[in-house]
């Protein structure tokens, strides 16, 4: 406990002594006094309650005198939070700061130290919300600048069908992207706003894998990729929809960013820790500063290529809010040039038990 505190406790204990003194032992001296003026002598219980009253009546009258004289100085800490919280509510959240060595009283700091915790936290969520709209922008305006410019192309009646099919093929991959970030922010925005009490179902984890991996076959024998999958079975309580976009997305990563006749490799196991999925590929790794970024919102680690390959720098933001929801870690461990795995820990808690 600080020295502050301490203080405090201090000085309410002596107050709250002398106070007690004042408030029990004042009215039966005065009434003491008064009887023996008046020759007058009262039953216990009569002088008992007589002597109450009156301390009732002072202790109100020394709380009122109290709180009167130390108004002035109570107003004189209290107006800069006043100030601060106007700011705060009119959108100055730089400039709400308070100086709390300024600020007398324990729960005047107190109150002030909170104000400046809202104000930091309401300047860090301002500055993510610009940050997240600037992105949008620049996600958004680079396909249609890129449509607009191929509309203009197509105008000319010189060009061959081959070269409109060429264009129109480019069109209409800019508006798959298009389409693809609108639905991906309508995702994130869907599971940031959802009731933390999600559907949730018992199921096989091992099968919806295996389904998944067949799903996305079409992408990964294109490239020739040498996939191996080892799954224990194993039994898990969550929503299965959602948790089968978390499969996805990060398979779409893996094959997306491996090379022709790359390999990948998942694996499920049980272990004391929960549910662990590991999905390992030997693509182009990142760095570790990439990788202290790579779950920010349209964060991508190789813009150009991410381009290429139409990602939105959505999917891991929404991966990692599905097993936020699902009190589920994600992590990841990578090296440039020789791969990537990113390593899924279902805790076994909630699983446990629903599965007696």
């Amino acid at each position: 406990m600080s020295k502050l505190i301490w203080k405090h406790l201090v000085r309410g204990a002596v107050s709250l002594i002398a106070v007690g003194i004042i408030v029990g032992y004042l009215p039966y001296v005065l009434t003491s006094f008064l009887f023996g003026i008046w020759g007058f002598s009262p039953s216990g219980w009569f002088a008992a309650t007589i002597n109450g009253l009156l301390g009732f009546v002072l202790a109100i009258m020394i709380m009122s005198t109290v709180f009167i004289l130390l108004r002035p100085r109570r107003d004189r800490y209290l107006q800069p939070i006043v100030e601060s919280m106007r700011r705060i509510g009119s959108g100055e959240f730089d400039r709400a700061r308070l100086d709390e060595k300024s600020i007398k009283g324990y729960s005047m700091q107190f109150l002030s130290k909170n104000v400046n915790q809202l104000a930091e936290e309401l300047t860090l969520r301002e500055k993510l919300n610009q940050e997240f709209i600037s992105n949008v922008s620049h996600e958004i305006q680079s396909p249609l600048t890129a449509i607009k410019g191929l509309n203009h192309i197509l105008r000319n009646p010189d060009l061959t069908s081959a070269e409109r099919n060429h264009y129109l093929d480019i069109i209409e991959k800019e508006s798959n992207r298009l389409s693809n970030l609108s639905t991906n922010m309508q995702k994130l925005s869907w599971l940031e706003e959802i009731n933390p009490d999600l559907k949730k179902m018992s199921f096989r984890l091992d099968q919806q894998i295996r389904d998944v991996v067949l799903t996305m076959e079409y992408h990964w024998s294109r490239k020739d990729i040498e996939l191996s999958v080892q799954l224990q079975e194993v039994q898990c309580f969550a929503n299965e929809e959602l948790l089968s976009q978390v499969w996805m997305n990060l398979l779409d990563n893996a094959i997306k960013f491996t090379p022709s006749h790359g390999q990948i490799q998942i694996e499920l196991s049980s272990t004391q820790r929960g549910r662990v999925v590991t999905i390992r590929d030997t693509g182009m790794g990142m760095t570790e500063e990439e990788q202290l970024r790579i779950f920010e919102r349209f964060y991508k680690s190789d813009r150009s290529r991410n381009r290429q390959k139409n990602g939105s720098g959505l999917g891991l933001s929404i991966v990692q809010k599905i097993l936020e929801l699902h009190h589920g870690q994600i992590s990841v461990s990578s090296v440039p040039n020789e791969g990537t795995t990113f390593t899924v820990t279902l805790t076994n808690g909630e699983d446990a038990s629903n599965e007696k």
